[in-house]
C-alpha cells in the first residue's frame, strides 16, 4: 500500500509539476465505477463538483485532500485514498478512458484529472469538512514534533510496530516505513512502548522524521511497481533473509500484529 511518502509524491507532482492542478476548474465529472464513491455526507454530491475551482492540495497521513472553491461562494474537499492500486494523474482529456479508470474529472484547460485502481480498493469522498473522513487520526508522521511524539506515547502499552502503524497514533506510517524506522532508531519491533527510555524515544522520533524525510525526497520507494519508480533503497524491509547493510547478519522476518515484520537481530535486539 503506499505510504505517507508516496502519497506526498502524487501532492508534489498534481501541485508543482507543470501544468499544475492549482486554479484549474472542472467541467464535468464523468463516473465510470459507481463504488469508488464512498457514502455522501451531509448531502454532497458529486454533480457539486462542476465549475469547482482547485485552490490547494494537502495532505493527512495517507489521505489527500483537495481544497475546492465552488459556485455560490461554497467550498468542498475532495478526499481521495489511494488503498493499495490507487493512482492519480493527469491527462488529456481527449484520452481514452483507460481500462482501471474508476473516476474522471474533465477541466477547464484541456485536461482530465483521473483516478485509477486495478483492485478497486481506493476511495473518493466529497465534503464539506475533511475532517468528517479524517477524523479520529493522529498527527502527520512526517511533522509531529518530539514533545507531542513522547505526549502520546505515553498513553499506550503496546508492542511498537503494530502501534507505529496505527493512524490513531500518528498517521501515515505503514509497513515499510515502520520497519525501515525502527531499524534506524535500533529498536526491535516486539519491545513494549511503555518500556522505552527518554532517550530510546527520543531516537524512534528522530528515526521516522529522517526515514519519511528521506523517501519524500526520493519520490518514494517502488518496492511492488504500482508506482513510477522512487529511489529510496530500504535497508531491511522485504530483505529477508539478505545480509544486514550495516553488520551482515542475516534480516529476519516475522509475523508482528499479523504483519511481515523485516529486523535486524543484531542491530534490533529485545
Amino acid at each position: 500500500m503506499p505510504e505517507l511518502p508516496e502519497v506526498e509524491s502524487v501532492v508534489r507532482a498534481l501541485r508543482d509539476n507543470k501544468p499544475s492542478l492549482i486554479g484549474s476548474r472542472i467541467r464535468s465529472v464523468e463516473v465510470i465505477w459507481p463504488d469508488v464513491l464512498s457514502p455522501h455526507i451531509h448531502n454532497v454530491s458529486l454533480a457539486h463538483l462542476e465549475g469547482c475551482s482547485f485552490d490547494s492540495i494537502g495532505r493527512l497521513g495517507k489521505f489527500l485532500i483537495f481544497y475546492l472553491s465552488c459556485p455560490g461562494n461554497r467550498r468542498l474537499s475532495l478526499v481521495v485514498h489511494l488503498r493499495m492500486t490507487g493512482r492519480l494523474f493527469l491527462v488529456r482529456d481527449c484520452d481514452a478512458i483507460e481500462r482501471h479508470t474508476r473516476l474522471a474529472l474533465m477541466l477547464d484547460n484541456g485536461l482530465a484529472l483521473r483516478f485509477d485502481d486495478p483492485r478497486k480498493f481506493g476511495r473518493v469522498w466529497l465534503v464539506d469538512d475533511p475532517e468528517t473522513v479524517t477524523h479520529g487520526m493522529g498527527p502527520d508522521a512526517l511533522t509531529v514534533g518530539p514533545d507531542e511524539f513522547t505526549a502520546r506515547l505515553l498513553g499506550y502499552r503496546r508492542q511498537i510496530k503494530p502501534l507505529l502503524l496505527d493512524q490513531s497514533f500518528v498517521a501515515g506510517i505503514g509497513n515499510i516505513y515502520a520497519d525501515e524506522s525502527l531499524f534506524r532508531a535500533a529498536l526491535h519491533p516486539l519491545t513494549n512502548s511503555a518500556d522505552l527510555l527518554p532517550d530510546e524515544t527520543r531516537r524512534l522520533h528522530a528515526a521516522i522524521i529522517s526515514v519519511l524525510g528521506e523517501a519524500v525526497a526520493a519520490g518514494g520507494a517502488n518496492i511492488d511497481g504500482v508506482f513510477k519508480a522512487g529511489s529510496f533503497v530500504v535497508t531491511v524491509y522485504g530483505r529477508g533473509g539478505a545480509p544486514c547493510r550495516i553488520c551482515g547478519t542475516p534480516i529476519s522476518k516475522i509475523r508482528v500484529g499479523q504483519r511481515g515484520t523485516h529486523f535486524c537481530s543484531h542491530c534490533q535486539k529485545l
